[in-house]
Order: C-alpha cells, then structure tokens, then sequence
C-alpha cells in the first residue's frame, strides 16, 4: 500500500476579500436605475416628490402665513382656560412627572449607543433639508440666504465629520445617556436664547434640572436597594402620582370631611373584615377558602342595591379582589405579609382618592379646569391604565370553560366593538344621565373616561385573547404537571407569554386611543384638537390662522405616535417578540 501526501503548503491561503462600501453613484445604479422600467418609476416618483415638497415648503414660507400664533398661545394649547393665577400648579405637575421620568431612566438605564457617523449623517442630512427648503422656497421668502449658509454649513460639518472619522464612525459609539443630556444642554440654551419671557425659560429650568437630580436620585438608590426594589418603587410612584396631580394638585379640591367622617360607619368594619379574611385565607384550606371568597363576592355585589357610600362599595369590591388572589401569591409567611400590605396600601389609596374626588374644586374655571394637550393626555393614559386590567378579565372571561364567564364576556366584547366610539362617548354623556339616581350628576370628563376605557377594554380583551390562543398546550399541560392552580397557570405561565406576543397590537391600540381622544370635542370638552381648530383661531387676534394650528396639531400628534412606536420597537427587541 502506497501512503500518498498532499503538501498543504502548494496552494497558499488566500486572504478573505475586503469588505467595500459601494458608492453613491453603484448605489443609485443598483437600486434605482438597474433597468428601464425602474428609472421611468424612479422619475415619476421622483418627479411627483418634487411636486409634494415644493407646494408643502411653499406653504410654509409663504409670507401670508402667521406661524408667530403658535408660540403666542402655547398656554392655550397646553392648559386651556386654566386660571393663570393658579398656572404654578401645573409647573409643578410637571416637574412632577419630569422627576419621576428622571427615576425611571436611572431605574432602566438605556443600553442603546449611538455612533459618531450617526451624528454626523443626520448633521449633514440636516444641511442637505436646508439647502432644499431653500432650493424649493417661494421667490418671495426673504430667508433664503440665510437657509442655504446654514444648509452648507451643516453639509460640511457633517461631511467632514464623517472623513476625519473614518472607521471609528461605525465602530466608536457614544452611550445614549450622553446623547440624551447633550439634547436637554441644548435645549435650555435655545431656551434661553428665544425672546421667550423668563416666566417660561426659569419653570422649563427648574423642571430640566429635576429631571437630572432624581437620576442621581436613583443611580445612588440603585447600590442599596437594588434595581428591581427601585424600579418597583418608580413604577408605583408613577400610578399614585397619576390621580394626585389630576385630582388634586390641579383641581385643588376642597375636601368635605364631615363627609368622609360619615363613611367611617362603613370603612372600618370592611377594614377589619378584609385583614381578617386575608389572614384566614393564606393559611386556609382550598375548600375553606373558595367558602370566604364566595361570601365576599356575594357581599360586593348585594352592596350596591343598598344605601351605602361609593366608597365602601368600591372598597369591598377591591378586598374581594385581593382574597380571590391571596391563595395564589399569599401563601407562606412572605406572601401573608405582602398580600397584608397590599391590602393596607389599597385602603389608604383608595380612601384619599375618594376624599379629594368628592371635593368641590377651588378654581374659578367654570369646571373647564382640564383642556388642551393636558386634556388629551388624561383621555389618553388613564382609560389605558383602567383598560388594562379589564381587557384581561374580559379576554380570560371569553376562554373560559364556564359558560355564565363566556357568555357575560363575549356579549360584552361584541356589543362595544360593534359600536363606534363617537356612538359610546355620545350615550355616556347624554344617555347614561337617565339611568343614574336623582342628584347624582357626574363631570363631563368623568363619563369620558369611562366610555373610552369601556371601548379600549373590548378591543384589548381581543388582543390578548389572541396571545392566550398562541400559547402552546404543552405550556398549559406542563403547568398541570407541576401541581399550579387555574389562576397560578394564568397569572405566572400563560398570561405574560401572551402579552409578551401582543406587544405590538397593544401598542397600535395606544396610538389610536391617543388619535382618537379628539374626538371628545363633539362632546363639547376642550381638548387639544378643538383648541387647535376653534379655540385659538376664534380669537381676535388670531383670525384667518385655521390652516397653521391644524399643520401644528398635526406635527405634535406625529410627533408622539411616532415617539410610541419606536419605544414599542426597543420594548419588542429586548424582550425578543418574534425570536423563538
């Protein structure tokens, strides 16, 4: 036998090819003028942009156009006819919100980094959309100079970014923390260099720099506590923060005590009742337990045919919720004391929101103290935040196995969905009057919120249906296997793979809600749309400026879609929707 060798020496290695980055002029080849018929489509839509871009910047620019009313009535559009007198509470609100948004970007520190040739492309980008403006302005725009030496500037800086980078513009990056505070540095030097008057530019300060201290705030809380303690913490501020700044900072509500003393014949035997049954319930047996929680559902429901407080019929309601829930994360002497303290948060919550709810309002707003964007944001978040938990029982109600759930659910969800939310909004504030006892005349705002959080439930119930169906049965079958309850099944197994898979409908249902909380106007409430298309352009000094508050409205409710959907994009990447 003849022992053959192959030298691997003959032939030497190759080096692996260089990675080239094509051209400008191979790129345009390559994907826009490759054959005949792209280059006639790439005129025609070329041409057809063209068209677009020069009549929208000649709109723009044109001379006739008063785009100085925006900023004239940014208070209009922000609070609407709330007392200027009492304008400090709403700083605070937002000063509010700003601090607690510090908390959570120091709670969940973006991971996010942005490149150096990033930077730099949108700087020349922002050079090349000067130059164009400036190209396609109308012969009677008196900024055109200045248009294309700011564009050319721009386009250099970019550019030459870009070369004296080199490689590290792709493989250098920058942490979006940095990016983020340069933005904010930024913006309060433009503040402050606008003629815009101190009392603006001195509150926008104060509110920037709250942001900054509560991210120290929470970068030092996060050694100590621990990041899931903190970031629990912030997300329970935000809730409770919610109601306060609406119902109580903003309304500075005049609390009826003798009122809330009269509610004591109730709270307190609920009170005592609900620790005890708590206690009972996590050390009970299943069948002794199932006993308590079905005398608390009967008592929840019998309640509300007798002459009681809407505070304590709210309160039962939420002690039967938390007994249904005790056997399931209320076992052992851990889960005791949680459920304990839940239950004492949930009555000491409850009852504040209550006292200052029932309070009669100081301002002298004719009840309008709520308009403008701040308006469309509590029409937008809190039927959301109300939604939430009643799509859930709504979509488990309609996967049940027990006919009386199905049915009540199903009926539900198929009624509203089959109605639209103008028809809704319509029967909550005219129709609903008729089915409430005498005397009882509830806020405009108020029966808004309960039919868009009616309305948003439905479509979310659906939603979430739709994740429970995608959830394979070797799931529900391996909790089994392992001895979970029903309820432990659904809450810790099936449920957050379901909302984890609905994740982009959820957030496509946010957009809407947020677009169609204009719709409210018809209901005579004054939120930003209507601000926009009557309020501002009805004023004296406004007149004939309809088309420039519609283009505004327009950009702000772009703006914050947009804004949704990309968080929503970062939300479904790192949670991996889609990636098995």
């Amino acid at each position: 036998m003849v022992e053959t060798r192959v030298s691997q020496h003959l032939v030497p290695p190759e080096p692996p090819p260089e990675a080239s980055q094509p051209g400008a002029l191979v790129w345009l080849r390559k994907n826009l003028f490759y054959s005949r018929g792209s280059t006639i489509l790439t005129v025609l839509v070329g041409a057809v942009i063209l068209l677009f871009l020069r009549g929208a910047v000649g709109f723009l620019l044109d001379q006739g156009r008063q785009w100085e009313v925006i900023p004239r009535n940014s208070a209009n559009y922000s609070i609407g006819s709330y007392p200027r007198e009492n304008i400090a509470r709403t700083w605070v609100s937002l000063g509010v919100v700003a601090f607690i948004a510090g908390l959570a970007t120091a709670a969940w520190r973006p991971i996010g980094r942005v490149s150096p040739g990033q930077i730099s492309a949108a700087v020349r980008s922002a050079g090349i959309a000067a130059l164009v403006l400036a190209v396609l302005a109308p012969s009677t725009f008196g900024g055109r100079t200045e248009f294309l030496i700011a564009g050319a500037v721009l386009f250099v800086i970019g550019q030459a970014a870009l070369m004296a980078l080199g490689d590290r513009a792709i493989d250098a990056f920058l942490p979006t923390l940095v990016v983020l505070g340069a933005g904010l540095v930024a913006f309060l030097v433009v503040l402050w260099i606008l003629p815009i008057s101190s009392s603006t530019q001195i509150p926008w300060t104060i509110v920037i720099a709250a942001a900054v201290v509560a991210f120290g705030v929470g970068r030092a809380l996060i050694q100590p506590l621990g990041a899931p303690t903190v970031k629990r913490s912030v997300v329970a501020l935000a809730l409770f923060a919610l109601p306060v700044l609406y119902l109580h900072v903003q309304r500075a509500p005049e609390i009826p005590w003798d009122r809330v003393v009269d509610w004591s014949a109730w709270i307190i035997p609920i009170v005592v009742i609900g620790y005890a049954a708590v206690i009972f319930v996590s050390g009970a047996e299943r069948e002794a337990a199932a006993i308590v929680n079905g005398l608390l559902v009967v008592a929840s429901i019998v309640v509300w045919f007798v002459s009681a407080p809407m505070a304590a019929r709210f309160l039962l309601l939420m002690l039967t919720a938390v007994s249904l829930a005790t056997p399931t994360f209320g076992s052992g002497e851990k889960g005791r004391r949680t459920v304990i303290a839940v239950w004492t948060g949930v009555v000491l919550v409850l009852m504040y929101l209550f006292a200052i709810g029932v309070g009669t309002p100081t301002l002298e707003t004719n009840n309008n103290y709520f308009a403008g964007i701040n308006l469309t944001f509590m029409l937008a978040i809190v039927p959301m935040l109300l939604a939430f938990p009643l799509g859930i029982l709504m979509a488990l109600g309609r996967t049940s196995t027990m006919p009386l759930f199905r049915l009540m659910s199903t009926g539900y969800i198929e009624v509203i969905r089959g109605v639209p939310l103008i028809t809704v909004l319509f029967f909550f504030r005219f129709g609903v009057l008729n089915f409430l006892p005498p005397g009882l005349q509830p806020d405009a705002i108020l029966l808004a919120i309960i039919g868009i959080t009616l309305f948003a439930a439905a479509y979310l119930a659906e939603n979430i249906r739709g994740g429970l169906q995608s959830i394979p049965k070797g799931q529900y079958e391996a909790a089994k296997a392992m001895g979970m309850t029903t309820a432990q099944m659904t809450m810790l197994i099936t449920l957050p793979q379901a909302l984890r898979a609905v994740i982009p409908a959820i957030v496509g249902q946010i957009i809407t809600l947020f677009k169609d909380t204009s719709l409210v106007s018809i209901i005579g409430l004054a939120e930003f749309l209507r601000v926009a298309n009557n309020i501002v352009p009805g004023q004296p000094d406004s007149l004939g400026t309809k088309l420039e508050n519609l283009v505004f409205a327009a950009v702000v409710y772009w703006v914050f879609t947009f804004t949704f959907s990309r968080a929503s994009l970062r939300l479904e990447r790192r949670l991996g929707v889609g990636v098995r």
